[in-house]
């Protein structure tokens, strides 16, 4: 961390990119907003689901017809994270609105494909929350 983090924490991540994300989920967890942190927390669990389903779906593990089956469970996981929002007036954030186009994307999807490519854009909407939960 930087001399600017008041928050002290020793990471073993290597990669620049995820070391940074760990520490801003330091930050955001020291503060002591235990709404920003659920959000923290089932965004992180969304974002990992999908990121756990593209290299299964990639590698051929997941077969076609399982399609409903992973358009719902991956649904849920991105709803909870708006209905936190939303109870938590968090709904408002940077990244939102974003969240919400992507729940509607999944809940559209008709292949597996369809939900892999969801992935990415997951992740980029995971940073710009975060970034926004931490005010920036």
């Amino acid at each position: 961390m930087t001399s600017k983090d008041i928050v002290e924490y020793k990471t073993t991540i290597a990669d620049e990119h995820w070391r940074n994300e760990e520490f801003q989920w330091a930050r955001i967890l020291s503060e002591g907003n235990p709404a920003k942190g659920m959000v923290l927390l089932y965004v992180q669990k969304a974002c990992t689901a999908f990121h756990e389903f593209d290299p299964a779906w990639k590698q051929g593990a997941i077969k076609p017809g399982q399609v409903e089956f992973f358009r719902r469970r991956l649904a849920a996981r991105v709803r909870h994270v708006l209905v936190t929002m939303q109870n938590n007036a968090l709904d408002k954030v940077n990244g939102a609105v974003e969240l919400s186009g992507i729940l509607e994307s999944i809940e559209s999807a008709e292949t597996t494909n369809e939900l892999a490519e969801l992935t990415e854009k997951l992740h980029a909407v995971n940073h710009t929350l975060l970034d926004s939960l931490e005010g920036r």
